[in-house]
C-alpha cells in the first residue's frame, strides 16, 4: 500500500495523531504544576448601585442604575448623550462564576441583552431631521471589584451589538460598541 495515499484522508491521519498522543504519556510531570490559592469571587447579589458608562466608539456618556436580582442575574437602566442622539436603554445581565485574571486583577465575565430606544435631532444641510428608533443589543463584557480602591467600586469594560439605525443624513452612530464603566454598588 502507498503510504502517500494512505495519509491523503483526513480522518486517518487524525486518528494516528490522537493515538500518538494517547500513547506518548503525559507531557508535564505533576510536579511541574504550581497549586495557586483560589481567587475571591466578588459577591452582586441583592446589590443595588448607581455608576457611569463612557461608550469609546459613538463617543458618549451617561449615568446608569442597576440592580442584581441574584448572584447571576441583574438589570441596569442607562441613559446616554452621544452628540445629538440620546440613548435610554433596560438591560438585562447574566453574570458567570468562572475568573479572568490578569496580572493581580480577577474579573467576571457577563452577557446581556437589552432594548434600546434612541433619539435624534440633527441639523444637515439648513434641514432639520428629527428621528427616533428602537431595538434590541446584546453585549458582553466583564466586571472587576476594585475593592483596592474601595470595596464597594466596580469597574466593567463591554463590547456590543445593536441591531437599530437611525437611517439620517450622515448617520455616524456605529451598531458597534465599546463601553467602560464605573459603579458603586451597596
Amino acid at each position: 500500500m502507498n503510504s502517500g495515499r494512505l495519509f491523503q484522508s483526513h480522518g486517518l491521519v487524525a486518528i494516528v495523531f490522537l493515538l500518538g498522543l494517547g500513547s506518548s504519556g503525559p507531557a508535564f510531570a505533576q510536579s511541574d504544576y504550581k497549586q495557586q490559592p483560589v481567587q475571591h469571587v466578588f459577591s452582586v447579589a441583592g446589590r443595588f448601585g448607581f455608576g457611569g458608562m463612557v461608550n469609546s466608539v459613538n463617543y458618549g456618556a451617561g449615568p446608569t442604575a442597576e440592580y442584581w436580582f441574584t448572584e447571576h442575574v441583574g438589570a441596569m437602566c442607562s441613559l446616554g448623550v452621544t452628540g445629538d442622539f440620546k440613548t435610554t436603554v433596560l438591560r438585562g445581565h447574566y453574570m458567570f462564576n468562572s475568573l479572568i485574571v490578569m496580572s493581580s486583577f480577577a474579573m467576571r465575565p457577563y452577557l446581556g441583552i437589552g432594548y434600546a430606544h434612541v433619539e435624534a435631532d440633527r441639523t444637515h444641510r439648513g434641514i432639520h431631521f428629527e428621528a427616533e428608533e428602537d431595538g434590541f443589543e446584546g453585549y458582553a463584557g466583564m466586571m472587576h471589584n476594585a475593592k483596592w480602591l474601595h470595596k464597594n467600586l466596580f469597574f466593567r469594560g463591554e463590547i456590543g451589538l445593536s441591531a437599530y439605525d437611525m437611517a439620517l443624513p450622515d448617520d455616524d452612530l456605529s451598531n458597534f460598541t465599546a463601553n467602560f464603566g464605573m459603579s458603586l454598588l451597596f
